[in-house]
């Protein structure tokens, strides 16, 4: 998708005023979504506006607690870590799987429409902060497993799971206690979508 503004040297209308757009948001005093003491803090274009081809998420984990399973559409995602160590797990659009740990430094990417589960590792909190190529995407409106689960019949749902349909009556998530995971089965070669970029010389 990228920043339409580049496209045949148009310029941005947010650029061709009289005065300039700000250039700043306060990200981390942003109020975001927060549960505990993890939390979402997003900048899209909604809260900058001259970021049109880019959008952020600080997001802190607190031991224990896991970013559920997840896939972007419309945008691809880049992150680094800050601090704590972190789990991801990716799941490809043909069923494949990888699981990586992450310590700060380091990095991963997942393509669009790639699933992945974000969790905190030890006893400290994780801080890491997530890029992704729109400007216009929010983190909040990222299609997650609850939200698929919510929209599947009931009956369906304690078929394939092996629950009784009473277990589905309130499944709510966005950041959760590792109380009840979906495992996926590894079939196939994996994809690396990790980079441990402290273990590298400096250039």
């Amino acid at each position: 998708m990228g920043d339409v503004s580049f496209q045949n040297n148009v310029p941005d209308p947010l650029l061709a005023g009289k005065e300039l757009p700000t250039f700043k948001f306060e990200l981390e005093k942003s109020k975001g979504k927060v549960l505990g003491n993890s939390f979402g803090k997003e900048a899209t274009a909604e809260q900058l506006p001259i970021s049109k081809g880019i959008a952020g998420v600080s997001m802190q984990l607190e031991p224990g607690v896991m970013r559920e399973l997840h896939w972007h559409a419309t945008a691809a995602e880049w992150a680094f870590v800050i601090r704590g160590r972190a789990r991801t797990t990716v799941i490809n659009p043909a069923g494949q799987t990888e699981t990586n740990d992450f310590n700060p430094g380091d990095i991963w990417y997942f393509p669009r429409g790639h699933a992945h589960v974000l969790e905190c590792l030890g006893n400290e909190p994780t801080h890491f902060i997530l890029i992704f190529d729109n400007g216009y995407f929010s983190e909040f409106g990222t299609f997650s497993i609850s939200d698929w689960i919510g929209h599947v019949p009931k009956p369906l749902l304690a078929k394939n799971f092996g629950l009784d349909e009473s277990a589905f009556d309130s499944f709510e998530c966005f950041l959760t206690r590792r109380t009840v995971c979906l495992k996926a089965v590894v079939n196939g070669a994996s994809i690396p979508h990790g980079f441990l970029l402290q273990l590298r010389s400096p250039v």
